[in-house]
C-alpha cells in the first residue's frame, strides 16, 4: 500500500513488527488512530514519500540495572489479581526512585532518603496551565547574578493537593530544553495546593494542581547524567507502566467489569509480548525511545477502542482506562514525538 494512512502509520507499525508481527485487527486500529492525528503542518509541509526503512544502530550503549525493577516486576504482576489502584502509587513511587537515581547527585540523593524516613512522599510536576509546548509553559527559572526564583503553576499532578518533596520540571527562557529542580518539604509547603476532579481507581489516586513562588539555589537542580539520563529512563519504565494497565484490564475483566473477547485477548497478550521484549534489550540506542513511544501509542488506542467499543460497564472504569490514554505520553505526543525525528518537507 502507498495510501497516507499506510505512510503515516508505519512511524508506529514498523517499531512494532520489529518485535512482533501485528496482527491485522490491531493494525487497523493503529493505522486508523494514526490517520486521526494528522495535523496541518504535516498535511501542509511533508512531502508525503514513504517511510525510509529504520537503520540499524551504529552505537549502542549498556542500559543500567536498577533493584527496583524486580520489585515493579513484581507489582505488576500482582495487578492481574488486585487491579492497579492498591499498587499505583508504590510502583509510580520506585518509577521516581529510579529517576533520582539516575538523575540525582550523591549529596541530594542523602537528602531524599531523610525526607523518606521522615515521612514525607515525593511528587513528581511536569504537566503545566501553560499547555504541552514548552515555550508556553507557565512554570519557569527566573535567574540573576545573586538569586534564582522559580514561578510555579502546575496542574494534574499525582497527589499534588498534599505535597512532600517535588521534582519539577520548568522551563528556561531562551532554552529549548526543561530543567528538573528538587523541591524541600518545607519548600513545598509553602505553595497553593487544591484537588482537581474525582479520584481514579476506585478512590486511589487523587490529582491535584500547584501554583506559587520559591526561591531556591542552584545546588537543587537535578543534572546527573544529562539530558539522556530522561530517555533511558523512560526506556526502563514505560513498558513496564504498559505491562501493568493491560493486566488492569484483564483483572476488570475478571471482575466482570469488562468484556473480554478472543480479540482484546490477542491484542493484550501482543501489547504484553512486546512489552516484555523491548524489556529483555539490555542496550540503549537511537531506536529505544521510539519503541516505547510505539509501544505506549498501541496501549493508549487499544484502551480507546476497548472503551469506544461498548466493552467497558461503568463510566468510572471507562474514565480510569481513558485518562490512563493521557498519562504517560498521549497519542498524539507519542507519534509526534517519533515523526519529528525525520524532517520531511516538501521540495
Amino acid at each position: 500500500m502507498s495510501d497516507l494512512k499506510a505512510i503515516f502509520s508505519s512511524f508506529i507499525t514498523e517499531h512494532l513488527n520489529n518485535h512482533q508481527a501485528l496482527p491485522i485487527s490491531f493494525e487497523k486500529i493503529i493505522s486508523n488512530a494514526v490517520f486521526n492525528l494528522l495535523d496541518s503542518e504535516i498535511l501542509i509541509e511533508d512531502n508525503l514519500s514513504a517511510k525510509p526503512a529504520l537503520t540499524k544502530p551504529k552505537a549502542n550503549q549498556p542500559l543500567p540495572n536498577f533493584e527496583q525493577t524486580y520489585i515493579i516486576d513484581q507489582l505488576t504482576e500482582q495487578v492481574k489479581s488486585t487491579g492497579f489502584g492498591p499498587h499505583f502509587h508504590q510502583i509510580i513511587g520506585l518509577f521516581g526512585s529510579i529517576m533520582l537515581q539516575m538523575t540525582a547527585n550523591e549529596a541530594q540523593q542523602q537528602q531524599v532518603n531523610d525526607w523518606l524516613e521522615q515521612g514525607y512522599f515525593g511528587h513528581f510536576l511536569m504537566t503545566d496551565f501553560g499547555g504541552p509546548s514548552l515555550n508556553y509553559w507557565q512554570s519557569s527559572l527566573n535567574s540573576t547574578q545573586d538569586q534564582w526564583q522559580l514561578t510555579i503553576n502546575k496542574k494534574w499532578g499525582i497527589e499534588a493537593h498534599n505535597l512532600g518533596f517535588l521534582m519539577l520540571v520548568v522551563r528556561q527562557p531562551g532554552k529549548p530544553f526543561p530543567l528538573t529542580f528538587l523541591i524541600e518539604p518545607e519548600q513545598a509547603r509553602t505553595l497553593n495546593q487544591s484537588k482537581v476532579g474525582a479520584s481514579y481507581l476506585d478512590n486511589s489516586v487523587q490529582l491535584g494542581n500547584v501554583k506559587g513562588e520559591l526561591n531556591i539555589n542552584a545546588s537543587q537542580q537535578l543534572k546527573l547524567g544529562g539530558l539522556s539520563s530522561v530517555n533511558r529512563f523512560l526506556t526502563l519504565v514505560r513498558p513496564r507502566f504498559v505491562k501493568a494497565l493491560m493486566n488492569h484490564l484483564l483483572w476488570l475483566a475478571d471482575n466482570q467489569r469488562l468484556t473480554l473477547d478472543p480479540q482484546l485477548t490477542e491484542h493484550i497478550n501482543y501489547i504484553q509480548n512486546v512489552a516484555s521484549s523491548c524489556l529483555a534489550q539490555n542496550e540503549f540506542s537511537i531506536h529505544s525511545v521510539d519503541q516505547v513511544l510505539a509501544l505506549k501509542f498501541a496501549s493508549n488506542e487499544l484502551l480507546l477502542d476497548t472503551v469506544s467499543k461498548g466493552k467497558v460497564a461503568s463510566f468510572e472504569d471507562q474514565r480510569d482506562l481513558l485518562g490512563f490514554t493521557k498519562m504517560e505520553g498521549s497519542s498524539y505526543r507519542c507519534f509526534h514525538e517519533i515523526y519529528s525525528k525525520q524532517k520531511r518537507f516538501r521540495q
